[in-house]
């Protein structure tokens, strides 16, 4: 959902009339078609906050002009030097439409991932439940006196416990799963920058150092393996998107 204001919206449609490049015919009817398109074409673009619409003015602006570029290299197609120069000014505006586009892309990103971590409800940690009711043991029948006490088993025929399988780790507790899901509603990203790292690094610390970092190894391994809903939505922030959100 956008949380841009109506005035703030109406100001950026603003921001695209006055920066857009004037139509051919500059009359007032081409002028509102090309301004009509552009809103289109910002709100395609879906812009999510300030920010966000400011890289929308950005990128629709910055199309408009390497298309107006191309115009006059058509116009001047005549004169080698200013065709070149249009070309070159044409690619310069499309580099920086891509630029803008790749960060608003990144940005929306982190938003969407840091939106849903936060309005996921946290999980209730499972409820102990009481142990059944032990039965009352019964009186053990007498002993009946055997005619020959049969030999005791010999030791091969004991079977040996089964090892372990090696690397099978428990499961995070209810308590660790419910204490990562609560940090990573407050720092989605700094939470997906553990999960992507495996564990608490000396980059992580170096990034976010302005968070409080959970200490807990318990918590620290909720975040890494934890397969709750809260916690899996952290895979959708990627580690190139956490690199350069941090």
């Amino acid at each position: 959902m956008s949380a841009l204001s109506t005035i703030a919206r109406h100001e950026y449609y603003a921001e695209l009339g006055t920066s857009l490049p004037p139509p051919v015919l500059d009359q007032p009817e081409y002028r509102q078609r090309r301004h009509t398109t552009a809103v289109e074409a910002f709100n395609a673009l879906h812009p999510g906050d300030s920010y966000e619409a400011r890289l929308a003015v950005k990128i629709v602006a910055c199309g408009a002009h390497a298309v107006e570029s191309l115009r006059l290299a058509g116009v001047h197609r005549d004169d080698f030097a200013k065709m070149t120069r249009c070309r070159a000014q044409a690619a310069s505006m499309m580099r920086a439409e891509s630029a803008a586009k790749r960060t608003l892309e990144r940005e929306q990103k982190v938003r969407l991932a840091t939106d849903a971590v936060a309005g996921t409800p946290k999980a209730q940690p499972a409820a102990v439940s009481a142990p059944p009711p032990q039965a009352q043991p019964q009186a053990a029948p007498p002993p009946v006196q055997a005619a020959a006490a049969a030999p005791p088993p010999a030791p091969a025929a004991i079977a040996a416990p089964e090892p372990m399988p090696a690397g099978s780790a428990s499961p995070p507790s209810p308590e660790a799963i419910a204490k990562a899901e609560a940090f990573a509603q407050k720092r989605a990203v700094a939470a997906a920058r553990i999960r992507h790292d495996r564990g608490v690094t000396p980059q992580c610390k170096r990034h976010f150092h302005y968070v409080t970092l959970p200490t807990d190894p318990a918590v620290i391994d909720a975040l890494v393996r934890g397969t709750s809903k809260v916690l899996s939505l952290l895979d959708a922030v990627g580690g190139e998107t956490v690199d350069q959100a941090a």
